[in-house]
């Protein structure tokens, strides 16, 4: 499966860049109480244990190294944003992070018994790249783990559900590969057989975002994420209302008894292993 890669790899990088330094924080707080969820299966997938030596790309607030210490292994954050590695170094003061770019990363061949990626992968101008830096940097026998959003999930996709029922999708925004290029367990199976690794695995994970209200979603995604928060913010006056309109009806099937909603936004996690 040939996996896409921006047009612009430069002009996207900066865009991601500059998102995640000024929306990290907020995706912590909309979007870290989902993200946690996966912590512990990709710490599964790849055997985490004490002694072990664990990478964790583009680690954001820093949960996957988090889990990696609260079992014993020796974890090393490495993130793109400064802000994220300010945020993770507050939020996991035991841990270690570092500024990297996850497409070059700044260690040594076979130096990590296990690499982690949660929700990086889609943010990355040439994916592909990163997943071959994984490889490279992974002892032989050595397991990574990656977790991407689901494509079936209303979480994220709702948004351009939206913008093209009622707004623009034809907005001015550095290309980007497909968000979505992983979001299924084939898709994110042959990515990793494309990149070398062996016992490819992935599985679609069920998780749910509880979210107050559809003002608080749509907050959410302009504070918390980067593509998603830049594509609502450019709609035309004469649309904005009618997108906004369009995602407060489609919320309401989630509506919980409590009066929350309660979206779906399963992840698709994969791992694989390096050859001996």
């Amino acid at each position: 499966m040939p996996i896409e890669q921006s047009r612009d790899s430069k002009q996207f990088s900066a865009f991601e860049l500059s998102g995640w330094d000024t929306n990290i924080r907020g995706y912590n707080s909309a979007f870290g109480a989902v993200a946690c969820q996966t912590v512990g299966p990709m710490l599964d997938a790849v055997s985490a244990k004490r002694g072990m030596r664990v990478l964790d790309v583009c680690c954001g607030p820093g949960m996957l190294t988090a889990g990696a210490l609260e079992r014993d292994s020796e974890a090393i954050g490495l993130d793109f944003a400064a802000e994220a590695v300010e945020l993770a170094r507050k939020l996991v003061p035991k841990g270690r992070f570092q500024q990297g770019d996850a497409q070059a990363l700044p260690f040594p061949a076979a130096s990590f018994d296990a690499v982690l990626c949660g929700y990086g992968l889609m943010h990355l101008p040439e994916p592909a790249a990163a997943l071959r830096e994984i490889f490279r940097v992974l002892r032989p026998n050595g397991r990574a783990a990656f977790s991407v959003w689901d494509a079936t999930g209303a979480g994220f996709t709702l948004v351009y559900e939206a913008v093209r029922a009622r707004g623009r999708l034809d907005v001015a925004l550095p290309h980007g590969p497909d968000f979505f290029q992983f979001g299924s367990p084939e898709r994110m199976r042959a990515a990793l057989e494309e990149a070398g690794f062996v016992y490819a695995a992935a599985y679609s994970f069920r998780q749910d975002w509880h979210v107050a209200n559809a003002d608080r979603y749509i907050e959410s995604i302009l504070t918390g994420t980067v593509r998603a928060s830049a594509v609502l913010a450019a709609q035309p006056a004469a649309a904005a209302a009618g997108v906004r309109s369009y995602i407060a009806d489609y919320l309401t099937r989630f509506r919980a008894p409590t009066g929350e909603l309660v979206v779906p936004m399963p992840a698709i996690i994969g791992s694989g292993a390096r050859p001996d």
